[in-house]
């Protein structure tokens, strides 16, 4: 099965994009086939260079272990260059995105989840 998870809320403001990775986790394990599409201030969450207090969770670091098990992640490069994050800035494997893209993850996939504002 095809799952694609679209996210817009802040990382480190709502817990939208948490949920999203635990489902993607979960879904990971089972085999499914996982994609997720950073839209607005989620984007931020795949900031390789975000540094949480000791307490908090480090959301780019999951990510990444995720990707590294099959997670495909997609930026919405607009969303990207409003908040000034470069490539550079991303974690490996996240890649720069548009909206023909994501329209391209609604038609081909078996269940959307949207985390909207």
């Amino acid at each position: 099965m095809k799952i694609t998870i679209q996210v817009m809320k802040p990382a480190y403001t709502y817990e939208d994009l948490d949920s999203a990775l635990h489902i993607a986790e979960a879904a990971l394990k089972r085999g499914h086939e996982v994609r997720l599409f950073l839209f607005s201030d989620a984007v931020i969450g795949a900031n390789k260079g975000i540094k949480p207090i000791k307490i908090d969770r480090v959301i780019p670091e999951r990510m990444q272990a995720l990707i590294d098990k099959g997670l495909r992640v997609d930026l919405c490069g607009i969303c990207m260059d409003y908040r000034g994050l470069t490539p550079q800035h991303i974690i490996e494997g996240a890649k720069p995105s548009g909206l023909p893209e994501l329209a391209e993850l609604v038609a081909t996939s078996d269940v959307f989840i949207n985390f909207m504002a």
